[in-house]
């Protein structure tokens, strides 16, 4: 087995110091000193690698986006309907802050989504919303301003549940569907029965992980 470069051993310290600084610190407070140090390095090498905190922030939120997406594609692919598949992306982000707690940490922690997941929540609602199943039900013309409102509505309300140390409990958690496929237009038993689609558990692992060892593996779970 060829063993890594030290330049990728280095980018992978950095990449999971980013990780664990952002599980523990708000990143207004994070210097690239504190990266640096977590890591091992100078900050010269750290210099090395990116131009800013912020664009190393950039990096490892497109690897772990990466991941995320691939999760939620398999969750998704578990239902046929579109109102139950935008259903399960939300429970998904709520089962994130139930049972995930360093993923929770990462998400939760910042002011959007779009801060920790390339799109925010609008990348992965818009293109299900444009299903035409569901484009023709609703009363609206642009479906990424009604991605918009939505994840605007969602993010605070779980960040919120995560700043209270507290979990969405089922029964909140099909509202929470309810009001978001309501604001899409739907109605009737279809909404209802959508809400109320169990989203399955996914064993992502737990955060900080190796970037490295995530692109050599093509795998995200312990």
């Amino acid at each position: 087995m060829t063993l890594p470069k030290k330049r990728q051993l280095t980018h992978d310290r950095l990449r999971t110091s980013v990780q664990r600084l952002l599980l523990e610190t708000d990143w207004t407070d994070i210097t690239v000193q504190h990266v640096s140090s977590q890591a091992g390095v100078s900050i010269g090498t750290f210099y090395n690698y990116y131009d800013s905190k912020d664009d190393a922030l950039r990096d490892v939120r497109t690897c772990l986006t990466e991941l995320v997406k691939k999760d939620i594609l398999l969750v998704l692919n578990t239902q046929a309907e579109v109102e139950s598949r935008i259903s399960i992306l939300i429970k998904y982000f709520i089962n994130i802050l139930n049972s995930q707690s360093t993923w929770a940490n990462y998400f939760y922690r910042a002011e959007s989504f779009a801060d920790r997941l390339d799109g925010g929540l609008v990348s992965l609602l818009e293109p299900l919303i444009l299903e035409s199943a569901l484009f023709q039900k609703s009363h609206f013309k642009d479906a990424k301003i009604a991605a918009q409102f939505v994840e605007n509505g969602i993010y605070p309300l779980l960040k919120n549940y995560h700043d209270k140390n507290q979990v969405v409990p089922e029964s909140e958690s099909v509202q929470i569907v309810i009001l978001a496929l309501s604001a899409m237009g739907l109605i009737g038993s279809s909404l209802d029965s959508a809400a109320k689609v169990v989203c399955p558990m996914t064993p992502l692992a737990s955060l900080p992980q190796s970037i490295y060892e995530l692109e050599n593996t093509k795998a995200g779970y312990a």
